[in-house]
């Protein structure tokens, strides 16, 4: 019988816990993948969600009612719940046998199971929210929370995160030893679609975001820029993705919600991508779009500069630049060679750090390479 990886994510339905669980598949044949979705089993009782509520009201009352703190996010951020998922993964561990490791998506509880390695994906931390942003504007969760958190990191045995700068968090800002850090980036997690080009040689001016949370991704920096060059180029068209934000333009398309089946269509027929982010751990929508050879407009926030070489695959601007950003979709759209210049060197980024392929070997080889370690 093969030994066992218990591979514990909070929720099934995002692309990225599917394109992980396919990857440990890939990437360890000789073992058997146990796909546990915490979310399921803490909504299969009752009660716990009732007194992990009471939890919540109890430890962030005030941040909810007078700081806008997201209750969804809250709730998964209690010391009631960590103890209780806690609990959960060594029952799982109990009702197995030959557990080789175990693996888990994202860094909010800690599934590591005394006697066996626990290995961590992630792209976040908590803390690198106070390198986003101003600190007296960050909502952080409590103190004792951000303790747990830590001891999430120190139970690992290795950290495997999307971005450099998620990495020099946990290292600087949570003390891990830098030995226990490694980036692997991450691969796309839409369907493969192959089309032919049809944005006529970067030509027919189509400007493409995609992003849900509009204000966080830079919405009205990006439609400010763009009306302030919209007269210079009256066939430009800027299409966005993803949200539904009220917008009166004739050359501005809200498109709205779109199923990720749909998505590369858009992409191919786009001849620029841009998405001016306020912050962002990740931005999955950047190698999308990177992967579909479009020159990409962002700010050098979060990962983005991982992905993102200033006037190599595109430019990067400061979050909130309206004059920086127009002055480079300005430039995009004026200049057709030089946006295939960009597309092309994104590509080429794409094939060689950032797809599932490439990720799941550095953590195959990471992963044996640690498990020989601690056995020897």
């Amino acid at each position: 019988m093969k030994d066992k990886i218990l591979f514990f994510r909070i929720w099934p339905d995002p692309p990225i816990a599917r394109s992980v669980s396919e990857m440990l598949a890939k990437q360890f044949t000789d073992h058997r993948i146990d796909i546990i979705d915490i979310w399921r089993l803490i909504r299969q009782n009752k009660l716990v969600i009732i007194i992990n509520s009471l939890y919540v009201l109890w430890w962030y009352w005030a941040d909810i009612l007078f700081r806008g703190m997201n209750m969804k996010a809250a709730f998964f951020r209690t010391k009631y719940l960590f103890n209780y998922v806690k609990e959960l993964a060594i029952q799982k561990s109990r009702q197995s046998e030959k557990i080789a490791f175990s693996f888990q998506l994202q860094s909010i509880f800690d599934t590591s199971i005394p006697g066996i390695s626990n290995f961590i994906y992630t792209d976040h931390t908590h803390l690198a929210n106070l390198l986003y942003s101003e600190p007296g504007k960050v909502k952080l969760y409590s103190a004792e929370w951000i303790g747990l958190e830590k001891t999430i990191y120190s139970n690992a045995a290795l950290i495997f995160t999307r971005s450099t700068n998620i990495s020099r968090s946990l290292i600087e800002q949570y003390g891990i030893a830098a030995e226990k850090v490694k980036c692997v980036f991450a691969g796309i997690n839409m369907p493969a679609r192959k089309l032919g080009t049809i944005n006529e040689g970067y030509t027919n001016q189509v400007i493409l975001f995609v992003g849900a949370d509009w204000k966080r991704k830079g919405g009205p920096t990006l439609i400010d820029a763009f009306k302030r060059i919209s007269h210079r180029h009256p066939n430009a068209i800027l299409k966005i993705i993803g949200c539904n934000p009220k917008i009166n333009h004739p050359q501005i398309k809200v498109l709205g919600k779109r199923h990720i089946s749909e998505l590369a269509q858009y992409y191919h027929s786009a001849s620029i991508f841009c998405m001016p982010s306020v912050n962002e751990p990740f931005g999955a929508v950047f190698v999308e779009a990177m992967e579909h050879a479009l020159p990409i407009v962002a700010t050098a926030t979060g990962a983005i500069p991982d992905m993102v070489r200033d006037c190599w695959n595109g430019y990067l601007i400061n979050p909130g630049d309206v004059d920086g950003l127009s002055s480079a979709l300005d430039q995009l759209l004026s200049d057709p060679e030089q946006c295939r210049k960009f597309g092309q060197n994104g590509k080429s980024q794409v094939d060689k750090n950032y797809n599932w392929q490439a990720v799941g070997e550095k953590i195959n080889k990471a992963v044996l390479e640690r498990l020989k370690e601690l056995s020897s």
